[in-house]
């Protein structure tokens, strides 16, 4: 998790829990790490790239564009992987990014495709980049495109994008319909660590009993399936849980955490 980048540094909080005579503090400044940085979920990469990819095709790039638009617009026309991929790394207005979504939709469709390239997370960092996050989460949530959007990389996109865009109640409705629909991870866990962590932080940042109790809602759901708990999840928990009078569930949370040696982890049970 080091490429992690923005902290969030929570108040002072003391809390006792009288039952064991355990103290609960956390020490001023408590530096919970949040919000992926743009080149760890592929931004800073995919800009360049798109960059590059103009710079090299100029000269062709608008008869390319106007044939895609074309064929996008032509019913029977065939959408092919290439001209999708580079229609990705070249659209730069509203009528081209709708031209995309369009040609994904009928690629969608084809039989017989000759290749396993997944759009995914490009498609979710063209929208992001192109500031669509509406879009994107309609996308995922497309039981037609289930297929296309049910990996972990596109799951972490969409929801950097709607805890950095402060749209906390998305970003929770996203991850509860990815749980319930199910996702592909090269981990093998049943549920993505980054997007869980994205999903308490915003929880986390909501900040009320509410969102505590649907923290431990899912948490459970989670722990049933893929057993241990991320450190950085569990130390937004445990604050989250503080801050609510709820000292016991702050123990407990971060007692089940393996790596007792992470510094907001130590902090919280000082």
């Amino acid at each position: 998790m080091s490429h992690l980048i923005r902290k969030v540094t929570s108040c002072t909080i003391l809390a006792i829990n009288r039952s064991s005579n355990v103290t609960l503090r956390t020490v001023l400044p408590v530096h919970v790490r949040t919000i992926f940085s743009s080149s760890s979920i592929g931004l800073d990469n995919f800009k360049l790239a798109r960059e590059q990819y103009v710079s090299r095709h100029a000269p062709s790039i608008d008869s390319f564009k106007k044939r895609f638009l074309d064929s996008v617009n032509k019913p029977d026309a065939q959408i092919f992987t290439e001209d999708l991929r580079n229609m990705i790394m070249s659209a730069d207005s509203d009528e081209e990014v709708n031209a995309v979504i369009q040609a994904l939709k009928k690629y969608n469709t084809n039989k017989l495709k000759l290749t396993d390239y997944h759009f995914g997370s490009p498609i979710m960092r063209l929208l992001y980049i192109r500031n669509k996050p509406d879009l994107a989460m309609q996308l995922f949530m497309d039981e037609s495109l289930k297929n296309i959007f049910n990996d972990s990389g596109s799951a972490l996109i969409l929801l950097n994008k709607l805890v950095e865009d402060k749209r906390y109640d998305d970003a929770i409705k996203v991850f509860e319909y990815g749980m319930q629909r199910g996702f592909t991870t090269t981990s093998g866990r049943t549920y993505p660590t980054d997007a869980v962590t994205l999903t308490i932080e915003a929880l986390y940042r909501q900040n009320t009993k509410q969102s505590l109790a649907k923290a431990k809602e899912l948490m459970t759901k989670v722990i049933e399936r893929d057993a241990d708990i991320n450190p950085r999840t569990a130390a937004m928990m445990g604050l989250l849980a503080i801050q609510h009078d709820e000292s016991s569930f702050a123990m407990e949370i971060i007692g089940a955490v393996r790596a007792q040696n992470l510094t907001t982890i130590q902090n919280i049970r000082v």
